[in-house]
């Protein structure tokens, strides 16, 4: 298993890309046909059932009912992000979506954002990990004029993780749903950004997340090293294709200590009824 780090997570600075579209590197053409990542200007069907399935479900009531973390890693990118897409949508109907793309990238034809099942004013797409660095100087330049010399130093450290964020994640922080669930952010394709952050900047980032009332997971596609452990769940796919899903498994290998999938015990994604809608609303082609 691959010991490179989890990344830190954040948001892109620029405003939401136009539905439809996908943002390139900085100086590309903007016209029609000049862009890479054309996105359907549609919306598919929302899947049924939001929320955990009572008895039926694995997963503890807490994952959706308070901010958490969750790692989400498999050899699928696609099977990872439908998984994504599933857990983000059964803590609230209007999570955030944040998808790490490249230049000229294909999107499978069952990618959430192919399908047209993330609206536009929550989609956030980016083809350059570098914009989702956070701004060390503005938080240190900023502290000076907002924070009392009293202050905790608890309180200081909080302020200026939330400083260093992009502006925009500052804004999408203040989007909690109203009906009192916890936000969620789903960041797809975390590997890509793995070499941008240290290990290190990850646990004050997802403590400003749960602070702000957001529970955040995360799509990595690929072997994730040690510091998956930072996280509040992490949840492994065993599956090399997601057209091969029925007989695919999922594994929990921390935070989930009772019901089928304690103990790192493996469960066929069939059986997750949560993840199982979506996979078929995804319509795998034979």
């Amino acid at each position: 298993m691959s010991t490179n780090p989890i990344p830190q997570l954040s948001l892109p600075t620029s405003s939401p890309a136009p539905y439809g579209h996908m943002p390139g590197p900085v100086g590309e053409p903007t016209g029609p046909g000049g862009l890479p990542h054309r996105v359907p200007p549609r919306r598919g069907p929302r899947v049924d059932g939001h929320g955990p399935d009572g008895d039926a479900s694995p997963f503890p009531s807490e994952m959706f009912d308070r901010p958490s973390s969750v790692l989400v890693y498999g050899p699928s990118r696609a099977l990872v992000n439908l998984t994504l897409f599933a857990l983000a949508q059964a803590t609230t109907p209007e999570f955030q979506w944040l998808d790490i793309g490249v230049p000229g990238e294909e999107r499978t034809p069952v990618d959430p954002v192919r399908l047209g099942w993330i609206p536009e004013e929550r989609l956030w797409l980016i083809e350059r990990p570098d914009a989702l660095r956070p701004d060390d100087l503005t938080a240190n330049l900023a502290l000076f004029g907002l924070i009392r010399s009293d202050e905790p130093p608890t309180t200081l450290a909080q302020v200026a993780e939330f400083l260093r964020l992009p502006q925009v994640s500052q804004r999408i922080l203040a989007t909690r749903p109203s009906d009192g669930r916890p936000g969620a952010l789903a960041v797809t394709n975390a590997h890509r950004v793995m070499a941008v952050f240290p290990p290190d900047r990850v646990p004050p980032i997802l403590s400003v997340h749960r602070n702000a009332g957001f529970s955040v997971f995360v799509g990595y596609a690929d072997s994730a090293g040690p510091g998956r452990f930072l996280f509040d769940f992490v949840i492994r796919l065993d599956g090399e294709h997601a057209a091969g899903w029925k007989s695919s498994q999922m594994v929990c290998e921390k935070g989930i200590t009772a019901g089928p999938l304690r103990d790192g015990r493996p469960v066929r994604l069939s059986e997750i009824p949560i993840v199982a809608r979506v996979l078929t609303k995804a319509k795998f082609s034979p």
